[in-house]
């Protein structure tokens, strides 16, 4: 049996409203916050470049975005609470001892000055 040969269709797929709320929230976000409706170019090329910058601004804001949640989504995964724990208490420890060597040579300053004196 052969397929019947059919017509192509005219109607192409419908977006579902659900779907075109978050492209009409993008387009709302360029007009308001990067300026796509204050774009005074006269020029056609002119025109499509600058809009071209603006959607290529708003891809390169979620990009980064999406780039720091992945990145530190990834080191608190490779982190273990026992090793910041770890790094966390030599750090005190090493603040510790900076803070005793500190008040100990302030201290034999402050005997020589009141033998000077």
């Amino acid at each position: 049996m052969t397929k019947p040969l059919e017509r192509p269709s005219a109607v192409q797929k419908h977006i579902s409203p659900g779907e075109r709320n978050p492209i009409e929230g993008k387009f709302g976000q360029a007009k308001t916050a990067y300026g796509l409706d204050r774009i005074k170019a006269r020029l056609k090329d002119t025109s499509e470049s600058w809009i071209a910058c603006i959607f290529l601004v708003l891809n390169l804001v979620k990009l980064v975005g999406v780039t720091l949640l992945c990145l530190l989504s990834n080191m608190i995964k490779s982190f273990s609470a026992k090793a910041v724990l770890k790094s966390i208490l030599a750090f005190i420890e090493d603040i510790q001892d900076k803070v005793i060597l500190l008040m100990l040579q302030s201290n034999s300053k402050h005997d020589i000055m009141i033998k000077h004196c």
